[in-house]
């Protein structure tokens, strides 16, 4: 190894005194990944080093602040399959439509290496009564992700669901290059990403690698998609080795919609006895099903369609897309509300009935929202347009200990207000409960939660 290259992980080797004065050392920096190089200058006479550290200081700044660009996001990205995912059906027709069209557009970005302050690209979008779409896009270096607000007409949740996938398209592109003059950003990469996801009609599919058979005489794999519900679809394919030749596939099961999340579902990929099993959606809350598939059997089902089979009755034209100026429409700054129940021992999950044919959660949703919407107590001043996710656990007196005291817990931080309600599960602990009693419960959690969100808003308040 050269005198003077550093070689052992950031410790500097001494370069012995032959008649030079000054030694120049390569300096390897990095936290974790080698990636960028400063030069030191040491002088053993001197021993002045100002000008290598400010080249390091300088090195080292860039790195603590630039990102890979490479995730686009519309929020919210993903929900329940028996449930809208937003209030209003153009946005939740939107939202769902742009799941594959963004992890199609994030798949490409990847290869395109885009560094910027942030490494994501988040939409929020919000209903309004005009007939075009209107586009803001935040041009200014933020902390945590670029900033993009989309005001959705009615008429969206009319389109087919290929109108609606190039709407989301034309949506993220021009945002994105709206930011590239801003971020360095290369115009020629910009549309190189754009013609990758239509090379793909506008769809994110995925396939695990191949796994063999014990004999080796067949393999098999998971194939994914996003549907333009915005859930996932997973099939498993068995082909013979030697020919290549479609051996079974498997009925479409559901699945998550992320990259992240098929490369976990792949990895459960297991080969059985001569059977394929594994698990679509690993982790769910709603449990672990497992999905098996027998080569023995002719059993070959179709691929799902993702868009092109949408057929409507009347024509639509797609709306048009303005661009405005960021901040400049009226914003909703009401937060999205979520509220997750849990039960502890010795409670039946689900134990609470239905309000007027609406979950109990969704039920508190709703009212919470239209509090904060009205405006009480300057609390959406205070949670400026965070999501709320609200924890909300029962337990038996005798089981509380290990979960804390029955109360109310808030944490806000920077991407949303987490609250955790720990409630006495005393009352709905029988066999069946009345109406009366579900809607007194659904009372007092409600005004809890606003207390609390009140006192936080009015101490925020008092400090400015």
């Amino acid at each position: 190894m050269a005198a003077g290259v550093r070689g052992d992980g950031g410790r500097a080797l001494e370069t012995p005194a032959s008649g030079l004065r000054s030694a120049l050392t390569w300096c390897v920096l990095s936290a974790g990944k080698r990636r960028s190089s400063g030069i030191r200058l040491c002088d053993p006479v001197v021993g002045r080093v100002e000008i290598a550290r400010s080249i390091e200081r300088d090195c080292n700044a860039k790195d603590r602040h630039l990102a890979v660009f490479r995730w686009i996001e519309f929020w919210p990205s993903g929900g329940r399959e028996d449930r809208p995912w937003t209030d209003d059906p153009a946005t939740d027709a939107l939202v769902k439509s742009a799941c594959r069209v963004s992890q199609a557009y994030s798949d490409a970005l990847r290869d395109e290496h885009f560094e910027g302050p942030c490494s994501s690209l988040r939409f929020s979008s919000h209903p309004h009564d005009d007939d075009a779409v209107q586009l803001q896009v935040s041009t200014a270096r933020h902390a945590d992700w670029e900033h993009g607000i989309v005001f959705v007409p009615e008429v969206v949740a009319e389109l087919s669901a290929d109108d609606r996938a190039r709407l989301v398209l034309d949506l993220i592109h021009e945002a994105v290059v709206e930011l590239a003059p801003h971020r360095g950003w290369s115009l020629e990469q910009v549309e190189r990403v754009r013609a990758r996801v239509l090379a793909q009609d506008l769809e994110f599919p995925w396939a695990s690698p191949w796994k063999a058979s014990s004999d080796r005489s067949m393999t098999a794999r998971v194939v994914f998609r996003v549907a333009d519900d915005g859930l996932g679809r997973a099939m498993i394919e068995v082909r013979e080795r030697t020919s290549g030749d479609l051996v079974a596939r498997s009925a479409p099961a559901l699945a998550y919609n992320a990259l992240t999340n098929f490369r976990a579902s792949a990895r459960t990929l297991r080969w059985v006895n001569g059977i394929v099993q594994f698990i679509p959606r690993p982790g769910s809350p709603h449990g672990e099903v497992s999905v098996s598939l027998d080569p023995a059997l002719p059993e070959i089902h179709s691929e799902p369609p993702v868009g092109h089979a949408d057929v409507t009755t009347a024509v639509v034209t797609s709306p048009e897309i303005v661009r405005a100026p960021y901040g400049s429409h009226v914003k909703d700054r009401t937060p999205a509300i979520k509220v997750f129940s849990g039960f502890g021992v010795g409670l039946r999950v689900g134990c609470i009935p239905d309000i007027d044919g609406t979950d109990f959660g969704e039920k508190i949703e709703l009212e919470i929202f239209d509090r904060l919407g009205s405006g009480e107590g300057g609390i959406s001043e205070w949670v400026d347009g965070l999501p709320i996710e609200i924890v909300l656990e029962y337990h038996l007196p005798g089981q509380v200990d290990g979960f804390g005291a029955y109360g109310i817990r808030l944490r806000r931080t920077a991407k949303r207000l987490n609250v955790v309600v720990l409630r006495d599960a005393s009352w709905c602990a029988g066999g069946e409960v009345a109406e009366s009693l579900v809607r007194h419960e659904m009372a007092l959690v409600v005004e809890l939660v606003m207390a609390a969100l009140h006192a936080r808003a009015a101490k925020r308040a008092k400090m400015r």
